[in-house]
């Protein structure tokens, strides 16, 4: 039985080469068109299918015996191009071999040392074998999770569990930063997510691994693409980083930024804005500009009578807001409530004063206890 079943491993594997080895044709339009070999521009990779040189480094491993390998590399590349037939088939055809063949589960890829290279590092992934218990269970899951999300038609849906997938893979990764085909997947789920810092750290990952000397295809593939998009130029990450905490900055400060009146006792309202620092907060209105310091205040209240929030210094002086516009008072007092309650909502969130009293009126901060 023995002979039978490597026989049927042989003949299923030369299958495989010849899938591999030839573009997939179009089964609505056959022709007998020969190629013209006068021909020198190479023909595009049509859209939703592996380029031709990550097809023939398939092809590579297959005639290289590294089977195991080759069925990890079409799973990792079926995630990119999950509509390529050639794929579809070649996973099909390796499972039906393997099985055949009573091989063990593939194990998780492995780089080999570069070929004088000696900067780069040559991969220490553990195998499969080195796995145990819930470790095991984890890295599995990690891949299951991975495949679903991909397959998943809900786009909602499918971005909700690739960013499971990222948190709870980079937690398993700073246990075992050598998994390979994590890595992979995090690069691909980053390029799903447009999450160019993943991205570029997944990329800058494989690639001190060795992956452009591996003969993986999946890697050439995904560096591939994240080239194409520029997450592997460290200043092209840098700039978006910076656009990204200038862009939080001034989110930040519009949250905490409140449009009113500045009451003053005996004289009257004066129009302006509030902003809430993380040490200080600013007023600056047609009456000029006051700032006083968070170490500066005792506490803070509201005035139910004057719809106003009252900050009142240690030094006895105060400063009175209220938290919305003159065209705000032909609405009730609901709405105006909301208001107050909104600043006071802040300065806890802003300050981490402490509330007592859980209505708005009742309500008095004070500045937590250290």
């Amino acid at each position: 039985m023995k002979p039978l079943r490597r026989l049927l491993a042989t003949l299923i594997l030369d299958l495989l080469l010849a899938l591999l080895t030839f573009p997939l044709l179009d089964a609505q339009t056959p022709t007998t068109t020969l190629p013209d070999t006068n021909a020198t521009a190479p023909k595009a990779t049509p859209a939703g299918q592996a380029p031709d040189d990550v097809m023939k480094k398939l092809s590579d491993v297959v005639h290289a015996g590294k089977y195991a390998e080759a069925q990890q590399t079409v799973a990792a590349l079926l995630i990119l191009y999950p509509d390529d037939q050639r794929l579809i088939k070649a996973k099909t055809l390796l499972d039906k071999s393997l099985a055949s063949a009573g091989s063990a589960s593939p194990t998780r890829g492995s780089f080999p040392p570069s070929n004088g290279a000696a900067n780069v590092p040559a991969a220490t992934d553990t195998t499969a074998t080195q796995l145990t218990g819930i470790d095991k269970v984890e890295y599995n899951a990690l891949i299951e999770l991975a495949r679903q999300a991909r397959q998943d038609t809900d786009l909602e849906q499918q971005k909700a569990s690739l960013k499971q997938f990222m948190k709870d893979s980079d937690l398993f990764l700073q246990k075992y930063p050598n998994e390979i085909l994590l890595w992979q997947l995090r690069a691909i789920s980053a390029i799903s997510l447009n999450d160019i810092v993943a991205g570029y750290d997944a990329g800058q990952k494989l690639l001190a691994m060795g992956a452009t000397d591996s003969s993986d295809p999946a890697n050439l593939a995904i560096l591939v693409q994240l080239k194409n998009k520029g997450w592997l130029d460290k200043n092209t990450v840098t700039e978006f980083k910076s656009t990204v905490t200038e862009f939080q900055k001034r989110a930040l400060q519009e949250k905490f930024t409140f449009q009113g009146r500045h009451t003053v006792r005996a004289v009257g309202d004066f129009r302006g804005h509030l902003t809430l620092n993380e040490i200080d907060a600013v007023y600056e209105g047609e009456d000029g500009t006051i700032r006083f310091n968070l170490d500066e205040i005792r506490e803070v209240r509201p005035v139910h009578f004057r719809m106003t929030v009252q900050f009142e210094m240690k030094n006895g002086k105060d400063f009175w807001f209220k938290p919305f516009e003159e065209s705000s008072f032909q609405h009730t007092n609901g709405h105006e409530e909301k208001e107050v309650s909104d600043l006071l909502d802040a300065v806890v969130e802003r300050w981490k004063f402490v509330s007592a009293g859980t209505k708005t009126w009742d309500r008095v901060l004070k500045p937590p206890t250290h």
